[in-house]
């Protein structure tokens, strides 16, 4: 499936990762390039899908991002989704699974489609493969109803510049079915077992009124030794402000958490 598309050094114009982005809406879109074996490729793609959706009670779905459409769709996907088996067709616009998403959750997967392509395309091409990004999200079902599902998605192929061309998409009736709110999201690198949580607070009461002065000075380049003496606060006090940043935001250093915060207008 596809949510947005490629933000590498060749093609940053692209949008994001999954199928609830249109990046086809995107006028700076680079094009794909191939090597002239793509359709081979494609074909040995859908033979090895076809034959697991087959043997797998999951929805699956192979998203082409050059396109912009599903170009395999296996009929759990369809009963996962409500349709009826049949009703549809492969080579489908992704507007038509979108309709039946939340809407509250289809805004933040595509927030979330964003925040993975970022990740993922400052991976080196070579290991972009071996991620996967897991959501899980409320849709109508066929009953009218909403109800949560999981939805794993990975790269398949790429082109000859890196650019993401097929995604695949995975999807599962959530064991989960309270009334949970919002949508959860990781990324997992099914190599390692590393789990990458990309989620960042987007309310300014994520951070107290001094951990936003500290951070504000930190943006303006001000070493903690400079905090204390301006907030007249141990140094100590400044470092734990700092480990409390890095913890709340989710960032691995200083820099991170200051275009974090900036991204989300904390400061």
């Amino acid at each position: 499936m596809k949510r947005n598309t490629d933000l590498s050094l060749q093609t940053k114009s692209q949008t994001g990762f999954g199928p609830h982005t249109n990046s086809a809406d995107d006028p700076g879109k680079k094009p794909f390039q191939f090597d002239g074996t793509e359709q081979y490729v494609l074909e040995k793609q859908l033979a090895m899908i076809r034959t697991m959706a087959q043997l797998s009670s999951s929805g699956v779905t192979v998203y082409d991002m050059q396109n912009d459409i599903h170009i395999f769709t296996s009929k759990q996907f369809y009963k996962i989704y409500g349709y009826e088996i049949g009703e549809l067709q492969t080579n489908i616009n992704n507007e038509v699974y979108d309709s039946k998403i939340h809407p509250d959750d289809l805004e933040e997967l595509k927030k979330n489609g964003y925040e993975a392509m970022q990740f993922i395309m400052n991976v080196p091409a070579e290991a972009r493969k071996q991620y996967k990004m897991v959501s899980e999200y409320r849709i109508l079902n066929g009953h009218k109803k909403y109800m949560h599902v999981i939805e794993q998605q990975q790269i398949l192929e790429q082109d000859a510049l890196g650019n993401i061309w097929l995604s695949l998409g995975v999807i599962d009736i959530s064991p989960n079915q309270t009334d949970m709110q919002g949508v959860k999201y990781q990324i997992n690198n099914f190599h390692t077992g590393e789990l990458i949580h990309l989620a960042e607070p987007t309310e300014k009461g994520s951070l107290t009124d001094r951990e936003l002065e500290v951070l504000k000075m930190i943006s303006a380049g001000k070493l903690s030794k400079e905090i204390g003496g301006l907030l007249e606060i141990s140094v100590h006090t400044v470092n734990t402000h700092r480990q409390r940043i890095l913890e709340k935001l989710r960032a691995d250093n200083s820099i991170e958490a200051v275009n974090m915060a900036k991204r989300n207008g904390l400061i």
